[in-house]
């Protein structure tokens, strides 16, 4: 299993659904910058794919794949 991944960010929206992966196989993101929440990914994914993402319109969709191990701080800017 990879290390722990951290990730800190400023977007309230990406801390709560991101949190909530811990308990539910999707979440549903609206107001985010695709390039933001694709640098997140890059993160998440580095060494073993865990999350991938679909995009609906205005809407992505973050699916969890395998076993999470990332933590997510909420940084206010």
């Amino acid at each position: 299993m990879a290390r722990k991944r951290i990730i800190i960010t400023t977007n309230n929206e990406i801390y709560n659904k991101l949190n909530m992966l811990a308990f539910s196989t999707d979440v549903v993101l609206k107001n985010v910058q695709d390039g933001h929440i694709t640098k997140i990914l890059n993160n998440i994914n580095k060494y073993s794919k865990v999350l991938k993402k679909e995009k609906i319109g205005n809407y992505t969709i973050l699916k969890k794949i395998g076993p999470l191990n990332f933590s997510v701080y909420f940084r206010n800017k």
